[in-house]
Order: structure tokens, then sequence, then C-alpha cells
């Protein structure tokens, strides 16, 4: 043995000497030196080097995510015993380390197998006596492939006995398992064929009118699985009712013996083994129920989620904004009532009438409701059987003890209704609870996509007082929901003690004495009802739940598909034909503005006049409407539209769309993409289209599968595509070239680099259409020229490309024009034709000067960036951007359970809850040794005397039972709010590497599945489990004081029972920490890809990203299910020594029949028999109580682990006024963002007077943007020094820094609400000052102020005169009067119901209001028209006048007029001047001008 361990470790150390050289000489090559840090390395986060040639990174140490989590009540559950725990452990050296950080995940639960079996390997050998015999000596190996659940071919018995898991718990025993271990799920069993016969039986139910179809689908699927589970459970609770029985024959068989009238030994020995057999079959069944019971659920929920998600890429606009469902035709609110006028004082929240399905509620159906769902099915069988047995138990009550039974009896019928309504109650409190819960996470998700924007604005604290408002709304409805759960739940466990002691004194006074045989039988048939009495209303409620769920999750199933926009006809000569047609976009109603008119104080603003001020409803002191003015809702809530499109697109020809800002330009694209709705007309397409929106949606992939999007690898085509999109450089800087993870939401490139590969994409695609929308508006000039020429008008050339652009200079190379006004097409021709014969064309084109492209004409840059690049070395490979999930390997430490209590309010609660507890099962017990002493007579005392005390104990138990749960209750609920509100504060106080690094739906996750297992499962299973310790403590104690033999036999089987459960946690711990991480990835895939169903529709690559997802669920169900034969493969066994309790405490009885008083007898065998459940159920609930805090310890790592930004305020603080003159000097600043990363800004010194006019360019990845983030603080500089008037920027808190600041963005960020909300989010501002806000950017139409202060034309923006509007059409007028935009016009998720360009004039709008002394404007007009690009750069010199504004710019024209401009290169400044001065010098920005056809007039117009 001693040779073969010796050879296995000479093996070891040359396979890591093998390893350790290759990696060597990787290390070498890459230049790089090995971290010094073991654990950094180990854990460091992955560094992708983005646009300006920034670096992202950040260390996040995420635990991984929860188990399944436990009942949401009192009811048994399955779970893991062990819970899990996120926990850095750093490698042995820093090579080892550095070998795991380069490792390629292939999944995402890849491990370190190899690794781990290494160290164990090198391991010193341990002394004899700490080895552990049962574990081999040389861990078995890890598969090469993963293999078919062997459950299919194994035989009954294995089955039964779950034996054919043995092999995997084995592995698990001895080594940690790996995901190849864990069997694949056999073809029955995965999501695809369940979703197939679902969809089919679903639309067979709702073609027929069926009330409850996907409930029919769901039980049709699963019919066979899921009722052979209802069966098993009859069958068990029958028997369990028969138990109490054979324990009657057995007492009076001591009974006999006891006073002389012995019977045969054989005849007591012959009960004992029928009572066992009994326990045996009835063990058997309930975990084939359990087992069979929970299979259905898991796979009924992996079916929805799917359906879920491929229902997402198929709804309809309407129904996604108002929630129209397909069976009826009506909105989801118009069959509802009115809401109730609101309470004085009390504000409606922000999300209370949140309309249609909006992405975090679609999340919320896929992770709360399906959840619930799985967990009713479970149990949902004893809602039928538990009654079966109740009626069972009763006709034998009354065999046993007659009529007397029908007076406790007669009580648990009159409790019924009492029960009854106690379900209706938490149902209803739970629908409340519900809705609350959906605007919290709505919230929550809202604020986590804009965090960065947030962040920008110091919107922390004000997001955090409104998710803390929601979060006690939500405490408040669980609270009074749990009260009333533990006033049932402690009615309930007292009614059998109750019944029997009403069965009892009535049994006495009709019969001289009571018979110990048939009392402890009636007590074991009065507790057998506990179970069902106690699990049946909480089973009711959590089946309501989940059919509450559901019906929601049905509702949306049933909601109208996106109906087919365009006919298509692949014989059509050309790719477009439009007759008549008209669009629709849809929004939604606005929320509740009964608050609106009112300033942050709540009181009237009476600063506002009336006359000039929007319509507001003025709210007289009973809180009732008393005056609106304003337009009606249904004329403000006017959806834009176009109209009456008459249009042939031939095949082969380069159409141009133009227009200014909100006139119809991305909305014709979206029409012909089929993303707005057809009201009228015909479309017909000819060929296949690819789509690139206006706002690129990218993946959390590298930035090759970006680019392919699920087509086949083309190696020839993809080079020919990523030069054509000048992408070639971009992935030269990429520390992995084009295997490069970009990041969530694109979060390590630019928005040029994000508009590129969204080209990039269509054009691989290969289609014969392709709709751009805009996607030269984010590039440089030269960017934008080499991909007119080499992809639009090159890779393209010949097919049929529909072009919408601000980019004037590009029209003359167009073949058609379309001009857009107002939602209709205004004119249409070639460039010449609209030249000779269109003046607004002519007008709109003469404010650029033409741009006559050279064809083939490298650009200086360019030639310098191909150098550049050519020069650079390629860096070592480095691991991908995102953070993998961390596998823990120990459990939940005490400082979380410290944690838990002292959040609570004191840790004191804990002893004081232990107190009750003890108490009220010292009254359980007392009460059956109290009615032994009455059957025996043993004190003597009167029939009263013992009738008193029976009552009292009964009595005080359920007083003392309800105290325990309510303060358990209490504690836990104000625990998970501390720890909430404290983890969100943490959150939002992180630095953005922790965001860049760590996927959204991670986060969501913990905030909403987490935070709610905390809220309605935690307390539960902690009272479950302190119950059921308490009460096996008690039990085996009192069995030791009257039968000490007892404890020998105890020994041993506690032996066995330890040894199954290390055996059971071994294996069961790996195989839930791979399933939790295989969730994860399942949550992220399908929020990513609900952010993208437009992207992924256009491109038709719906069935794709469906089987993607199909195939992680499937991922996820392997571990999952394996979880459900591990708990049962330890429910067996723990059975056995439950059952073999029973054996040797009723031998005992038998054997001392003599001398044993029956009283005593019954009174061990009465508790005895409690053990069979008991003790499984206890650790079921050990386990739910440790899995549960598990997600305690990931809400409070959230809370107290995570990296966090500088202090919010600090002992300096600036005057209320500063900045006072905005003067900002730079003084060699450095930059770098992350330690190890090379600098972004090297040494940048520059002086900023205060009121000047900074514009600031530079090629991709020259340091622009990074000055934005050291200015905000984003990142802390790693030298040097930034001053504003003189004070230094690092010394002072960020809430007093952004507060101070005001940036308008490239890519806006626009939250659900309304304009009012997301200008002025938290009421700090008046009417009056939003309304000239908008005015001054051109949101509003200045001319229609006098006329109309209510409103104002949504698409008149770009400065249509009074006269212009005169001369139109009586019907475009009318379409103009309806599309209004007031402070309460609607915005949906993201401001998708506005263009980008509106919704960049909305961020400037929002920089208005602050008011700032320094703003930051980076590509703010990128997407707006020129003509309003002037007029914006005339709001911003008027509307900043004062204030300094540094402007990043591509669009040099934008800059022009600034008093001067920064190039910038690799992070340093080469040049600064006025812009005449550097056009006159000749430098680089002269040739930057030259590539734009700036002229030297340009400088002389503004």
């Amino acid at each position: 043995m001693q040779t073969s361990y010796r050879s296995c470790m000479i093996m070891t150390y040359i396979h890591r000497s093998s390893r350790r050289l290759r990696a060597g000489i990787e290390i070498l090559a890459s230049s790089q030196p090995p971290p010094l840090d073991p654990e950094r390395s180990n854990h460091a986060s992955a560094s992708t080097t983005g646009d300006n040639g920034i670096s992202v990174a950040g260390d996040d140490r995420d635990a991984i995510e929860d188990t399944r989590p436990p009942l949401s009540s009192s009811a048994p559950s399955s779970s893991d015993i062990d819970a899990i725990i996120a926990e850095k452990q750093p490698d042995p050296d820093a090579l080892d380390a550095r070998l795991a950080v380069q490792r390629t995940k292939s999944t995402a639960a890849e491990s370190a197998a190899l690794d781990q079996n290494e160290k164990d390997l090198r391991k010193a050998p341990k002394p004899w006596y700490r080895r552990n015999p049962l574990k081999s000596r040389i861990p078995p190996p890890v598969p090469e492939e993963r293999q078919v659940s062997r459950e299919k071919s194994s035989n009954i018995i294995s089955k039964l006995t779950f034996y054919w898991i043995n092999n995997l718990m084995r592995v698990g025993y001895n080594r940690p398992l790996e995901l190849n271990d864990i069997p694949i799920l056999p073809p029955e069993r995965r999501v695809e064929p369940s979703v197939i016969k679902i969809n089919e039986q679903l639309k067979k139910r709702v073609a027929r009118g069926d009330k409850y179809p996907l409930l029919g689908a769901l039980n049709h699927t699963f019919f066979r699985t899921f009722w052979t589970a209802g069966i098993c459970r009859l069958i068990a609770d029958i028997l369990l009712v028969l138990s109490p029985q054979m324990l009657r024959y057995i007492i009076t068989f001591t009974q006999k013996a006891y006073y002389g009238h012995p019977e045969p030994i054989g005849n007591g020995i012959g009960l004992v083994i029928g009572l066992v057999l009994i326990q045996w079959v009835a063990s058997t069944c309930i975990n084939q129920f359990l087992y069979r019971s929970m299979l259905t659920g898991g796979m009924s929920r992996a079916a929805l989620i799917s359906m879920i998600y491929e229902k997402s890429t198929v709804i309809s606009s309407r129904a996604r904004a108002t929630g129209k469902t397909s069976l009826t035709g009506k909105a989801d609110n118009e069959d509802k009532p009115k809401a109730r006028k609101p309470k004085r004082g009390v504000p409606p929240g922000a999300f209370d009438n949140v309309a249609g399905w909006p992405n975090g509620k679609v999340v919320n159906l896929m992770g709360t409701d399906t959840y619930r769902i799985d967990q009713a099915a479970s149990w949902c069988h004893m809602m039928w059987t538990a009654p079966i047995q109740v009626c069972v138990t009763i006709a034998l009550l009354v065999v046993n003890i007659g009529v007397s039974s029908l007076a406790g009896i007669g009580l648990l019928f009159i409790m019924t209704p009492f029960m009854m309504w106690t379900v209706a109650v938490l149902a209803k409190r739970r629908k409340a609870m519900n809705q609350i819960t959906d605007k919290r996470v709505s919230l929550m998700q809202e604020i986590l996509q804009g965090v960065r924007f947030v962040k920008f604005f110091a919107w922390e604290e004000s997001f955090l007082k409104e998710l803390g408002a929601l979060r006690r709304r939500e405490i408040r409805a669980i609270q009074f929901l749990l009260a009333i759960r533990s006033a049932a739940n402690a009615v309930t466990m007292s009614l059998p003690v109750f019944a029997s002691i009403l069965a009892f004194v009535t049994y006495s006074l009709l019969h001289p004495g009571l018979d110990p045989a048939t009392i402890f039988a009636s007590i074991g048939l009065f507790n057998s009802l506990r179970l069902p009495l106690n699990f049946l209303p909480v089973i009711i409620a959590q089946s309501i739940d989940a059919f509450v769920s559901l019906q929601r999750i049905q509702e949306y199933l049933l909601q109208e598909d996106e109906p087919e926009q365009r006919a298509i006809d692949p014989d059509q000569k050309d790719a477009f034909v439009l007759k008549d047609a008209s669009f629709t976009w849809e929004t939604t109603a606005p929320p509740n503005q009964a608050e609106a008119g009112k300033d942050k104080k709540g009181k009237k603003n009476k600063a506002v006049d009336t006359k000039q001020a929007p319509p507001a409803t003025l709210i007289d002191e009973k809180g009732e409407g008393l005056k609106d003015e304003g337009p009606k809702d249904e004329e403000r809530s006017q959806p834009f539209s176009i109209n009456h499109i008459n249009l042939n697109i031939s095949r082969d020809e380069l159409l141009a769309v133009v227009g200014t800002v909100g006139s119809g330009k991305s909305s014709l694209l979206a029409a012909l993409a089929g993303d707005m709705r057809k009201t009228g007309g015909t479309v017909t397409q000819g060929a296949s289209m690819a789509y690139c929106p206006q706002s690129a949606w990218i993946q959390n992939a590298n930035f090759r599968d970006n680019i392919i999007f699920g087509r086949p690898f083309d190696p020839v085509w993809y080079k020919k595509v990523v030069y054509a999109c000048a992408l070639k450089p971009d992935i030269d800087m990429l520390p992995n070239g084009d295997m490069t993870e970009i990041g969530e939401r694109g979060i390590t490139v630019s928005g040029g680099q994000k508009q590129r590969l969204n080209i990039a994409r269509a054009i691989y695609h290969n289609s014969d259409i392709i709709l751009l929308d805009d996607p030269l508006s984010a590039v440089d000039a030269h960017v934008g020229r080499h991909m007119f020429n080499e992809a639009i008008n090159g890779l393209l050339k010949g097919k049929c490309r529909v072009l919408a652009t601000h980019q004037l200079h590009v029209l003359n190379r167009c073949d058609r024009i379309i001009v857009m006004v107002d939602g209709r097409i205004d004119a249409i021709g070639t460039f010449d034709d609209l030249m000779s014969n269109n003046e607004d064309f002519k007008r709109m084109l003469s404010l650029t000067a033409a741009e006559e492209a050279p064809e083939k004409k490298k650009s200086e840059d360019g030639e310098e960036e191909a150098t550049e690049d050519k020069k650079k070395k390629k860096k070592g490979k480095i691991p991908g951007l995102m953070q993998d999930e961390e596998r823990s390997t120990s459990s939940v430490g005490w400082p979380i359970y410290y944690a838990y209590m002292k959040a609570s309010g004191s840790v004191l609660i804990a002893p004081i809850i232990i107190l009750f507890l003890f108490t009220a099962q010292t009254t359980n017990i007392m009460s059956t040794i109290w009615l032994s002493w009455w059957t025996s007579g043993r004190y003597n005392l009167s029939k009263s005397a013992y009738i008193a005390g029976y009552v009292g104990l009964g009595v005080a138990q359920a007083v003392f039972m309800f105290i325990f749960s309510l303060i358990l209750t209490i504690g836990g609920t104000e625990a998970s709010k501390v720890l909430m509100q404290k983890a969100m504060r943490s959150v939002l106080r992180a630095p953005m590497a922790f965001f860049d690094t760590t996927p959204l739906g991670r986060i969501v996750n913990r905030f909403s599945k987490d935070v709610d297992i905390m809220d309605n499962n935690l307390t539960d299973a902690i009272r479950m489990y302190f119950l059921t310790l308490v009460m096996v403590l008690s039990v085996f104690i009192m069995v030791i004081v009257y039968f000490p033999w007892f404890a020998l036999a105890l020994v041993p089987l506690s032996g066995f029972f330890f040894w199954a459960a290390s055996f059971y946690r071994a294996s069961a711990r790996e195989v839930k920490r791979h399933e939790a991480v295989l969730r994860s990835d399942v949550f992220a895939r399908f929020g990513e890809a609900l952010s993208g169903t437009a992207t992924i529709r256009a491109y038709g690559l719906q069935s794709h990203f469906k089987s993607v997802l199909n195939a992680a669920i499937d991922q996820m169900d392997s571990a999952y299910f394996i979880t459900y034969a591990n708990q049962r493969w330890l429910s067996i066994r723990l059975d056995v020594v439950s059952i073999c309790l029973i054996f040797t405490t009723a031998i005992l009885v038998v054997t001392s029949r003599f001398n044993t008083n029956p009283s005593t007898a019954g009174v061990v065998l009465t508790y005895i028999l409690q053990v069979v459940g008991i003790i499984q159920f206890m650790i079921r609930q050990l386990a739910e109580v440790e899995n549960a805090m598990n997600s305690t310890e990931r809400i409070q790592y959230y809370g107290t682990q995570l990296p966090q930004e500088a202090p919010v305020h600090t002992s300096i603080t600036p005057s209320p006024d500063w900045p006072e003159k905005g003067e900002i000097i730079f003084e060699d600043v450095q930059m770098r963002y992350r330690d190890g990363l090379p600098l972004v800004l090297q040494g940048l010194s520059l002086h900023v007077q205060g009121s000047e006019k900074i514009g600031i360019v530079g090629r991709t990845g020259a340091g622009k943007s990074s000055i934005m983030s050291t200015l905000f603080r984003l990142t802390e500089l790693s030298e040097g020094k930034i001053t504003i008037d003189g004070m230094d920027i690092s010394k002072i808190g960020l809430q007093d820094l952004r507060s101070r600041l005001s940036i308008i963005p490239q890519d806006p960020t626009l939250f659900h609400g309304t304009i009012r909300s997301n200008l002025d989010p938290f009421g700090e501002h008046t009417d009056l000052e939003l309304w000239d806000a908008l005015r001054q950017s051109y949101l509003v139409a200045p001319e229609e102020q006098g006329s109309s202060t209510n409103s104002s034309s949504l698409d008149h923006i770009a400065g249509v005169t009074e006269g212009e509007l005169g001369k139109q059409h009586p019907e475009v007028q009318g379409e103009q009067r309806k599309e209004k935009i007031t402070l309460d016009s609607p915005v949906i998720e993201e401001g998708l119901n506005f263009s980008l360009g509106q919704r960049q004039l909305m961020a400037l709008a929002r920089a208005l209001v602050r008011g700032s002394r320094i703003i930051i404007c980076d590509e703010a007009t990128s997407s707006v028209d020129e003509e309003t690009d002037r007029k914006i750069q005339k709001t911003m010199a008027e509307g900043f006048g004062t204030s300094t504004v540094l402007c990043i710019a591509h669009r040099l024209r934008t800059i022009v007029g600034y008093d001067r401009v920064v190039v910038l290169d690799k992070g340093r400044i080469v040049e600064v001047d006025t812009p005449l001065n550097l056009w006159e010098s000749g430098g680089v920005f002269r040739g930057m001008c030259d590539r734009s056809k700036i002229r030297r007039e340009d400088f002389d117009r503004v």
C-alpha cells in the first residue's frame, strides 16, 4: 500500500513539473510577471481592454447561489443537510494560483479537480489513528465524460432503496465531486420533450375553452409520475393510522401479563414484528411519494422557465406594454376594480400601477413563481390524502372509545371554519405581498441596470430611501401574514391535545375507569391527526400561492403574440413593398400622480404659475382631486405612430432615411423589422433580413461570439467582416484577442465599439436585407468613412441596405433618400432630385458641408493605428472578465448566526425563544405523563383534579407555542429587513469594478430569491428544527428513564445514524454546489436573453437562444434531481434507525411485561412511534435552516464583504455654493483601473478656467472617457491630484463631489415612470423649472408655450416654425396635436418608447435641471441631426453659459466653437489650444478636421 502511495506521489510530481514548465514558458512569453499574491492571483478578476485603452476588472468574491429552499411553512421539505458558504482559499504557491486563474472554463461550473487531487496527494499521510478506515487512500478518478443516470436500468429493489445512487455517493465520500461525476438526465426528463407536450395540451385546452388550461396541460404531461406519488402517499397515510391500533394490542398484551394473565411471548414478538413491517412499508411509500412529487415539481419548473422565455420572444409589444391577452383582447387592468384613493398623508408608491409585463415582472415569474409551483408539487397530494386519513382515524377512534370520541372530533370540525378563514386571509395577504415584492424587484433591477448613471448623479441615498419605503411595506405585510400563520400553527399543534382532553373527559364521565390500552391507542390516533391537521392549512396556503403563481404564468403565456407584420414572398421583385402601411408604438399608462404639483416637502407648490405650468391634479385636505385642466389621459398617452407609408425598396439599392430627431426614422426601420404594430395596410418582404438597431445589444460572451451570433463560424468571411468594420485594431488590443470576454451589457467596450460590433453582426449574418439605424453616429469620422466604404458600400454592395442616419455627407452616395417628417414620408428621391426640388432638404443639407469621401484612401490615423497595433505584442491570455462563482467547502459559520441574531434586535432573543420552546415541550410531555398517572391512579387525586391538570397543561402548551412562534417570526423578519437594507446599501456603494465583473442576474437573484427565503422560509425552518430537536431529545431521555437498557441500543444506532449522515453530506454538499452554480447560469442566461429579445427576434434566432437556455436548464436539473435521490437515500437509512428504535423499545416493553406498568408502556410506545417521522424531519429541517442561513450568509456577505468606494462624506465639507467658479486643475494625473494594469492616463496636466468650454478629442483608447472617470472618482488616481476651485476632490466625500457635477452621457439611462420622475426623481425642483429644461433641450417646441403650456408636440423638436406648421396637411396637424409630451408622459422600461436622440435630449434636460457649475458631455448629441445639434450647442452655450463644460466629441463640428480643444493620445495631451489656432498650426487636430471636411470658414460661423 505504501509503495502504491509513493508511486502515485511520484507520478503526481512529474505531472506537476510538466505543467509548471509549460506555464513558465507561457508566463515568459507573455512578458507579464507572475502575480505576487497567490490569493489575489487565484481570485483576481479578468482584465479586458476596451475603448480608450481601458482595462476594466475587479475582485469579486461571490458566494454560490442558493440550494433548493425550504418549504414556506412547517411542512417537511427536501433539502440538503449542509449549507453553502463562499470562502476564498489561497493556493499553496503563486504558480499554482496562476495556473488556476488561466484555466479555461468549459461549463458554468468548471472546477479545479486535478489541482485538488494533487493537493490531496501532496499532503503528508495522516497518522493511523486519524485516518478514516471507510475512505479510500487513493481517490477515484474523474470520468472523462458524463454518463446517463443509472436509475432507469436499475432493478426494483435498487429503486425502492435508492441503492442506484450509492456509487456516486461513494465517490463523493472519497473526494469532492466534479461536474463529470454527476449523471446527465435521461431523455424523458429533459426540458424540451416536456415543453412540446405541455404546449400541445395548452393549445388544445385553450381552444376548447378550459378555465385552467395550463394546470390541465401540466397534469396531462406529468400524470404518471405525479399520481403514482399520490397513491404512495395514500397507502402510507392509511398504514400510519393503523400503527396506533398495533400499539393497542401490544399494551393489552403487557396489561394481561402485568395483572397476572400472561400470553405466550411469541404473541408479543409477533405484534412487534407487525408494527415494524407497517412502519417499513409506510416509510418506503413516503419516500417514493416525496421523490416522485419532487421530480414532478422540478420538471414542471424547468418546463415553465423555458415556456416563459419562449413567450418573451413572441409576445406582442402591445401585450408587453398594457397586458392584452389573446383570449379577451382586453388589457389586464380593464376588468380590475379602480384603485382606492390614497389615504391622507400616504403618497402612492412609484410602482403601484405596474402595467403590462416589464422585464422585472417576467424575471419574477421565472424565479419566484416557478419556484412556488415546484415547492407545492411536493406536497399538494396531502390536500386529498389528509382528509381520507382523518376519516379513517375518526372511524378507529369511534371503535376505540365510542361516542366519547365525538366530543373531540366535534372540536376538530368546529375549528375547520377557523382554519379555512386563516387560509383565505393568508392567500389574500400573499397576493398583496406579491405585488409589493414585484415592485421592489423591478425597482431593484432598474437601479442595478443603471447603476453607473446612479453613481454619476449621486442618487444612491435617494434610491435607498425609496427602496426602504417599499421594503418596510413588504415587511409589514410579511409580519402580518406570518403572525396569522403562527397563531394557526399554535392552534393546530394543540388541537389534538384539546380534542383528546374533551374525548377523555367525556369518556371518564361515562366509564368508571380509564383503560391504558384504549386511552394510549386513542392518544396515538389523535397524534396521527396532528400531521394532516397541522400541515393541511399550510399545504392549502402553499398550494394557493402556487395556484396564484400558475395563474400569473398562464396569464403571461396567454398574452397575444406579435402578429407577423410582414408577408414573406421570396419571389417578389423588390426587397420590401409597403402599401398604405401604418404602424404604432405601444405605451403604458402613467403612474399615479396624485402628488403632482407638490414640492419635496409635500406642500402645494405655490411658486408655480398655473398659467405657465402644466396641469396638475390639486389635492384638497381630504386627499381628493379638485381640478384637472389638462388633457385627458387618453390624449396624453397617445403613442407615436407612422402613417400611410407607400414605399418600394429594390433588392440592391442603398436607401437613406433622414429627418429631424423624433421624425420617425428609427420607427420606419423598426416597422420594417417587425417591431412596431401594424395598424393598417400591407407589408411584403422578399428576402432574408438582418437588423442593426440604434442601441446595440451585447451578449456576455467573447468578442467573436457577439459577431457570429449563433451562426456557424466561417473564418474567411469573419476576417472580411472584422476588417470592414474596423475592428482589427480593437481585437489586437484585447488581451485574448477575439476570445476576450466583453462582459455583461458590453461594459468593457465603448459606444463606438458596440456600434461596430452591432454592424459586424448584421453583416456576418449575410442576409439580403440589412437595416442600419444610425450606425455611424458613435464612431470617429475616419472610422465612419472606412466602414461606409468597406462595409456598407463594400461587403454589402448589391444587397438591400436601408440606412437611417444623421451623417448627411454620405447622402450623395446613396441611391435614394427618404425624408421623414412627423411620422410620414415627406419626400423620396435621388440626391440630385431632392436638391433640385425640395427646399426643406436643401435647407437641411446646407447646414453641413458636403463631404466627398475619397475612395480607398487610408487616413493618417488609420496608418498610425495599424502600425502601432502591429508593433504591439499581445499579452498572455487572461481569464474571462466575469467572475466565476466559487464553490465553498464548509458550512455556514457561527458569525453568520450571530449577525442574524444581532440584526433581529438583540442577541438575547435567542435564549428567550429557547426558553419558551423548552417550556412548551415540557408541558407537552407532562400532559401525557399526567394522563398516565390518571389512568394508573398514581396520586389518588379526584377526577376533577386530574381533569383540571390535564386541561391546564394543554392550554399552557398552546400559549407557550404561540409566544415562541411569534417572537421568532418578528425577530426573523426584522433581521431580514436589516440585513437586506445593509446589503443594498453596500451594493450601491460598491465600485464599478464589482458591477463590471458580476452578472446582473446574480445580483438580482440575491435580492429576490435569497431575500424571499429569509422573509418567508427561514423562521419556519428554525421553528420546526428546534421543535423537532427538543421533541427527539425529550423522548430519548424519557425512554432511558423508564428503560435504561434502551441506552445500549441507542449507542450503535447513533453511530450508524452519524455515519449515514456524514456519508450523505459529503456528496450532497458538492451536488448542491454544482446545482447552485448551474442554476445561477440559468438565471444569467435568462435575464440576458430577455433583455435582447428585440435583437434575437429580428435575426430570427429565437430557437437558437431557446436551445441554449434549455441546455442550461438540463444541466441544472441533472444536479437538481440528484439531490432528490440523495435525500431519499438518507431518509431510507434514517428510517431504518427509527424503526430499530421502535423495535428495541417494543421488545423491552414485551420482555419486561411482568413489572412494567401498562400506563408507562403506553407513554413510552406512544412517543417512540412519533420518532419515525420526527428524526428525518429534524434532519431535513436542519438542512433547511442551514440552506436558508446560506441565503443569509450571501446577503450578509454583500452587506459586509464587498469592496466599497470612498466615504460619502468626510470631515472636509465644501461650502453649499462650491464650486463657485468651476476651475479644474489636473496635476500630473496618472490612473490605472487596477493594480498591475497599465496606466491609461500618464502624467496628464491641464488647467481649465472657470466657465471655460473645453472639447476633448482623440482616437479610440486615447483616454477621453478616463478623464470622466477620474472627475467623478469612479476610479481613484494612482498619482497626481485634481482640484476644483482649489479643493482637492480626493479629500471630500463622493456625495459632496458627484452631487455638484452633471453629466450628459452618450448612452442615457431612463427609468420606468414619467418624464417628471426622470428629470427630477426625488421632487427637488418645481414644475416650472422642469418645463423650462424641456423647452431649452428642444423636447418642447418654444413657440407652443403660449398656446399650450400643458403639452407640446413630441416630434416637433427641431424647431418647425408656425408658418410651416400652418402649411401642413390638416390630418398631419391633427396627428401632431395628439402626439403630446408632458411631464406626466410615461417612460417605459429603459425609455424604449423614445428614440436614442430623444433620450439624449432628456439627459440634456436633466443636466439643465441640476444647474451644476461643471458639466461633462460624453458624445451627448451623437444621435441627433446636425440642425438639432447646432441648436443644442446654442442651448448649452446659453444654459451652461457660466458653467465649465468638458465635452468628449467625435463630431468635430460640435466643438469648433469651444474655448479650447484638448487632443489626447495614449493617455497624454499632445495638443491643447483654441480650435482655430490648432487648425492653423497644422497638427493632429488639423488632420482630423481635414478628414471631417471642416474648413476655415466653419470657425467663423460659430
